[in-house]
């Protein structure tokens, strides 16, 4: 960690680059500092839609900048980023993980005080020296923690008990969600969530539990807990929502949530006793709406990413490869050739027995 000095915080630009569930795991910085700072101007830029909805909807964050680096001309986004460098923002702030050499660049580009994090791997070829205030990562600490740890440059100290996850949603997604489960399910005592899906970018389809171990364990919630199963994901895993619940083969208990916003799906998840997720941004939606979650991990860094705020099981093989995935622009491979059997290899009954501790912590929790 470099020598910190409290950084002018009038106004301050957050970059967020990443997907929803680490633009998740930044939203308790920004509480954080707004209410240590409330005079201080937080705006956000962000990469995709689903991001500056998120943040859109946080009463702490003035305004929301989209800049699609990814699908654009880039002499269009080089405009749109010296536009906003014209509003002279006193610091930069980008959120972990970042460890991209297009997003130090961006910073540098944005002017202001630059804070952020240097990265364990592939530090200086990403060009992470450009910034001024920075931490080095530690891979001990939860994602969460790692931006924590940026307020120091504002003069601030990490709460006592740190903000939960933000993430909002209206009335009119809680009315949705009832219409949907009222087509659908009367209001069961047990009903689970499964998101069976990942991202796709960095080969991260990789961190998938296979889907037919998901739909045997849908028969066996079914069977031995006479649970309903809701099998959420985005319009591109309908494919596999529609596999796990025909494969499961109990019609009328196991459900694909389709045709929803993110903010419906969450208040789905939001009235689910548990969800059962692989490490994704729906881990994430499940930890911000308070609903517990048993996450299965594969080659990623769990110490880093469980669900933060609430009852949870982890799930992972312990094995001397593991974790293997570090921050960087490569994308995911098995390292030691052995077929990503940290994910394939995780069993049916591994999974039930955790849902099981975990629904008996909740029971228990209830009634004391």
């Amino acid at each position: 960690m470099n020598t910190p000095g409290e950084s002018s915080c009038h106004s301050v630009l957050c970059m967020c680059l990443s997907g929803v569930g680490d633009a998740l795991m930044f939203t308790p910085f920004i509480d954080a500092l707004k209410a240590a700072r409330p005079a201080t101007a937080i705006d956000v830029l962000v990469m995709f839609r689903s991001c500056e909805s998120l943040y859109a909807s946080n009463p702490n964050v003035r305004s929301v900048f989209h800049i699609d680096f990814v699908n654009q001309n880039k002499l269009k986004s080089l405009g749109q980023v010296l536009s906003i460098r014209r509003r002279g923002y006193d610091s930069v702030v980008v959120a972990f993980p970042a460890n991209r050499w297009e997003y130090n660049a961006i910073q540098a580009l944005l002017g202001g005080r630059r804070v952020g994090h240097r990265y364990l791997h592939h530090d200086r070829a990403n060009l992470n020296f450009l910034k001024h205030d920075w931490v080095r990562e530690d891979d001990a600490l939860h994602n969460v923690d790692k931006n924590l740890q940026l307020l120091e440059f504002f003069g601030v100290a990490r709460p006592d008990k740190p903000p939960a996850l933000h993430f909002h949603i209206t009335d009119s997604d809680h009315a949705a969600a009832e219409r949907w489960l009222a087509g659908r399910i009367a209001r069961p005592s047990v009903m689970i969530g499964f998101h069976p899906g990942s991202a796709l970018f960095k080969n991260h389809i990789e961190k998938r539990w296979p889907k037919e171990k998901y739909a045997a364990l849908a028969r066996q919630l079914v069977d031995e807990l006479d649970a309903h199963i809701l099998v959420f994901g985005d319009p591109s895993e309908l494919e596999l929502q529609e596999f796990i619940r025909m494969t499961a083969g109990r019609e009328g208990r196991v459900h694909a949530v389709t045709g929803t916003t993110l903010r419906e799906s969450a208040a789905l998840v939001q009235r689910s006793t548990l969800m059962v997720s692989n490490d994704s941004a729906l881990m994430h939606v499940s930890a911000a709406v308070g609903t517990p979650v048993v996450g299965i991990f594969a080659y990623t860094n769990w110490r880093g990413l469980y669900p933060w705020g609430v009852r949870h099981r982890v799930i992972r093989r312990d094995l001397p490869c593991s974790p293997c995935f570090f921050y960087s622009p490569k994308p995911a491979q098995c390292h030691v050739d052995l077929d990503y059997t940290c994910t394939r290899g995780i069993e049916v009954d591994t999974v039930y027995d955790a849902v099981l501790s975990l629904l008996a912590e909740i029971q228990s929790s209830s009634t004391t």
